[in-house]
């Protein structure tokens, strides 16, 4: 089995899986441009192909206001056109000012400018997939993806919760799906790479200095690159909770 048929087959079991896709749905892909959007964005087109179903599919890229070189950006932003309009994808693009507002609320001395981002393109995302009339966006979180907020919702909120393959949003009115859930990073950046495709730079001044970087590299390089089973093992746990072996909190009593 070769990689693209190794990404087909996982794309499958979590779409089948967990009912991601029905006939006739609009869906809208949140394109960053970056390497998991873009094999996102090619295998739901694929898959509209292969099973002849009709599915309505838009990508949105978001320009987030961060500085950036304009000229190289626009011709990425092109690149990113030309690679929907190949495979039937409606391309949507617009601006908002969330870079902008993250910059300012960093230099306020916030200790997370990434909430303001993240906050104001999801808020986006919700006003126009109300807009096109689509209940399901779609994001192209991966394995890595998914271990990594496993962990991080472990030390920062103190849970034991992680991302959903499918996250039902106001009382099933809207879902958001993640079909690339049982995909590991480097399946990914290794088919980009074969495919020689141009991936949009990520123009965020503190991309690669987040919390979630910092988490997922330090359990790349320490645990996964030394002992591969681990991430098999990790993301396995996550649907085999022995809930009679984790306490439940104590009785409120006197004392």
């Amino acid at each position: 089995m070769n990689l693209a048929q190794r990404i087909r087959k996982l794309i499958g079991k979590a779409i089948f899986g967990y009912d991601l896709i029905s006939e006739g749905d609009s869906l809208l892909i949140a394109l960053s441009g970056g390497e998991d959007s873009l094999v996102l964005t090619h295998f739901l087109a694929e898959w509209r192909h292969y099973y002849k179903t009709n599915l309505n599919l838009y990508a949105l890229h978001l320009d987030m206001g961060f500085p950036k070189d304009e000229a190289r950006y626009e011709e990425g932003v092109r690149y990113l056109k030309s690679f929907c309009e190949e495979r039937g994808v409606t391309f949507l693009f617009d601006k908002i000012s969330a870079g902008e507002l993250a910059l300012e609320a960093h230099e306020k001395g916030s200790a997370n400018p990434c909430f303001v981002c993240s906050w104001n393109r999801r808020k986006y995302l919700f006003k126009l997939a109300d807009k096109l009339k689509t209940r399901k966006i779609v994001f192209g979180h991966h394995k890595d993806d998914v271990i990594t907020t496993f962990f991080m919702n472990m030390f920062y909120c103190g849970e034991l919760s992680t991302l959903l393959p499918k996250q039902e949003m106001f009382k099933g009115n809207l879902y958001l799906i993640r079909p690339l859930y049982f995909i590991e990073k480097d399946m990914i950046k290794r088919f980009v790479a074969m495919r020689e495709w141009q991936v949009l730079e990520n123009p965020c001044p503190f991309s690669g200095e987040t919390k979630r970087s910092f988490w997922g590299r330090f359990l790349k390089e320490n645990i996964f690159e030394r002992e591969p089973i681990i991430k098999k093992n990790l993301f396995s746990a996550l649907f085999n909770p022995r809930l009679d072996y984790l306490p439940k909190r104590p009785k409120k009593g006197k004392g």
